[in-house]
């Protein structure tokens, strides 16, 4: 059974169902149009005759204004990375005409290949687009992105994290426990990874294994709902109300579970008659 109440507590719990965050870079502000050089007259301070201080009267000094603020060459890669963040966020986003998907794609694609090109080692270019190929569902091109990075940064957990996540959303659930698992090398008490790596123990299939790592970070009664949860998701009933009746059995005021076996022993209401018209007798006219 898999039904509505099951689908919610399973969304809102299972974190690698969600949406990927990501930290973004600032966006710069847009190339504007700088002033152009300009001579302004000086002013004398006072009459042309000498002042009582001592010393020669002013003299009109022309300055020149604005001629630093003129942007030279292209832009920074950092600019690049920034815009092609937003071209990527519009590309996916539910607003955007179909038409113009695939420009803001491309365009986001050449601003990291254009930061990188100018800055080989620039982070957030290579996780653009590492991020980029694997929204796109370019398994094989993100993942080499994604090593580049580590190459440089082998201990940036929040990436280890994020590449999980990705597996995770590729369906590759031994992959995505191979990743949460060097992760929690670099951070073992990351209580978000080690959620993640439970989450992905069930869906692979390790139970048992799953069940452990959810005991450590949550009471038996979560641990065994979450599982529940899982087995839903999987369209596997009997093995599911299994787990809920043991979590009831841990903590028999734990609502979540309650209402999930609740929902579960609901009987179903019977299958509509596909035709009834027919069913009553009716002949259809020649």
């Amino acid at each position: 059974m898999d039904g509505p109440l099951f689908r919610k507590f399973w969304l809102s719990s299972c974190l690698i169902l969600g949406t990927l965050g990501c930290n973004r870079n600032s966006i710069h502000a847009p190339w504007g149009s700088a002033p152009s050089a300009q001579s302004i007259s000086g002013v004398p301070m006072g009459s042309g005759s000498k002042p009582f201080w001592g010393g020669n009267p002013s003299v009109a000094v022309p300055v020149e204004i604005g001629t630093d603020s003129v942007p030279k060459g292209p832009p920074k890669p950092e600019t690049e990375v920034a815009i092609a963040d937003v071209r990527l966020e519009a590309a996916f986003d539910e607003n955007t005409a179909p038409s113009n998907r695939e420009g803001l794609l491309d365009l986001a694609r050449q601003g990291y290949q254009k930061a990188l090109k100018q800055d080989p080692k620039n982070k957030a270019a290579m996780l653009g687009l590492a991020r980029y190929y694997s929204r796109l569902g370019e398994r094989d091109k993100a993942l080499e992105m994604y090593q580049r990075y580590l190459a440089r940064n082998p201990n940036d957990r929040e990436v280890l994290h994020e590449v999980a996540l990705a597996h995770a959303r590729w369906k590759d659930w031994d992959g995505a426990v191979n990743w949460c698992e060097r992760a929690l090398k670099v951070d073992p008490e990351n209580l978000s990874f080690r959620k993640t790596l439970g989450f992905c123990l069930a869906r692979g299939g390790y139970w048992d294994r799953s069940y452990q790592v959810f005991c450590e970070i949550m009471p038996e009664a979560q641990a065994r709902y979450n599982l529940a949860c899982v087995l839903a998701h999987q369209h596997q009933p009997e093995a599911s109300k299994q787990q809920l009746l043991l979590a009831i059995k841990a903590d028999p005021n734990y609502a979540p579970a309650r209402e999930a076996l609740a929902q579960l022993e609901k009987p179903m209401p019977p299958a509509a008659d596909p035709n009834p018209i027919q069913r009553a007798g009716y002949v259809p006219m020649p």
